[in-house]
């Protein structure tokens, strides 16, 4: 009978994974050598590997304890499709930002662009040094690892409001803002499961100019209920309704293909 860690092993990164063969000896970086020493893995020990692209394989630490950095790639491990949601947030204040950006991660979505809108001018706190995003993305990682995850959200670099709008405008995404004012937001989520650009805006929400300017550029605006929420809690709850909505579409999609064949 497997061990119970075996059956639910802790997660590891190792770049590139989709490459590795069955048997391969894959090398740690230190940052996920010391990982492994912090939840006091032994050589011999199952691991659940993720590239953060998609790929999840099963490896076991090395033997004998020497080697520890080095994990034997044993089979596949199931992969969670990604929640194809890109989530642009407005540029904030920064401890609540890397805690959103911790919970976006464990959602599997694709992408997370950082906005500079009206209001996130006036944050002083704002994140929005390079230094700062690659401490998200660190965090974002170790979140996808907690959550057994298989996909790393793409963190852009600082957009300017008009600029973002042009790119979604220009693909063949739906675009939805969070406004108070706006529509029940499962109304307003397309019927397919197609790919969502999910905006958010700051502290004090959008600037009216700045709502306007979002649903000339095709966005839908839709709210979540009467309240004003902060931006992170308005983030996670958006995520947690389409992210249930996508499912359930998914299985329709699935389900009136099924019927065709």
């Amino acid at each position: 009978m497997l061990e119970s860690r075996d059956r639910n092993p802790p997660s590891l990164y190792v770049a590139e994974l989709a490459d590795r063969n069955d048997g391969e000896v894959v090398r740690l970086e230190d940052e996920e050598t010391r990982h492994a020493r912090s939840l006091r893995l032994t050589a011999g020990d199952a691991v659940a590997l993720t590239d953060g692209m998609g790929t999840r394989r099963l490896g076991r630490l090395g033997v004998p304890a020497e080697r520890r950095r080095e994990v034997v790639i044993e089979g596949s491990l199931p992969a969670n499709e990604p929640l194809a949601v890109e989530l642009a947030i407005a540029v904030g204040n920064r401890t609540h930002t890397l805690w959103l950006v911790e919970k976006a991660a464990e959602f599997g979505i694709r992408r997370i662009p950082p906005i500079e809108t009206e209001r996130s001018r006036s944050v002083s706190d704002a994140g929005r040094s390079a230094g700062f995003w690659d401490k998200a993305e660190r965090r974002a990682l170790a979140a996808v690892k907690q959550s057994a995850g298989a996909w790393l959200p793409q963190i852009g670099s600082v957009e300017e409001l008009p600029a973002f709008l042009a790119r979604v405008e220009r693909s063949e995404e739906d675009g939805i803002v969070l406004d108070v004012d706006g529509e029940p937001l499962r109304a307003v989520l397309p019927a397919s499961p197609s790919p969502v650009v999910l905006f958010v805006g700051p502290e004090g929400g959008l600037s009216q100019i700045e709502v306007t300017a979002c649903v000339q550029a095709g966005f839908r605006a839709g709210r979540l209920g009467p309240t004003v929420l902060r931006f992170e809690t308005a983030a996670v709850a958006a995520l947690a309704v389409v992210s249930q909505e996508r499912e359930i579409a998914g299985a329709r999609l699935r389900a009136h293909q099924g019927e065709s064949t």
